[in-house]
C-alpha cells in the first residue's frame, strides 16, 4: 500500500552534492554571468532536478553575482512541497557559499 503513495520529499544526498558541485564550480559560474555565458545555466539546471525528484515541471532559478556578492534566486510557484525543499535546499549552503552569496525563494 505504501508504494502506492507519492513521494513528496527532496533528495537529500542530491542535494548535498548539488552544493559540493557548485562550491567546486563557484569560479567558473561567476565567469559565465560576468560573461552573459548561459552555459551555467544548463549545468545548474542537471544538477538540481535531481534533487527535487518529485517536480515534473521546469525548474526555474536566476543568478546574479556584483561586486562580491551573489544571489540565487529559486522559483517554487506557490507548490508547498518546492517551497518547504526549497527553504531546506537554502540552508544546506556551506558556510563558505553563504559567505558570497544568498539564496532566495520566489514564487
Amino acid at each position: 500500500m505504501l508504494s502506492l503513495l507519492t513521494d513528496k520529499s527532496m533528495n537529500v544526498d542530491a542535494a548535498k552534492s548539488f552544493w559540493l558541485w557548485f562550491e567546486e564550480q563557484e569560479d567558473w559560474i561567476i565567469n559565465c554571468i560576468s560573461n552573459h555565458d548561459s552555459a551555467f545555466v544548463w549545468a545548474i539546471d542537471e544538477k538540481l532536478k535531481p534533487v527535487f525528484p518529485y517536480f515534473k515541471g521546469e525548474l526555474e532559478f536566476q543568478l546574479g553575482y556584483n561586486n562580491g556578492v551573489g544571489e540565487f534566486f529559486f522559483f517554487h510557484f506557490g507548490e508547498k512541497h518546492l517551497v518547504r525543499d526549497g527553504e531546506t535546499l537554502g540552508k544546506m549552503m556551506s558556510a563558505k557559499i553563504a559567505k558570497k552569496w544568498k539564496f532566495v525563494l520566489e514564487k
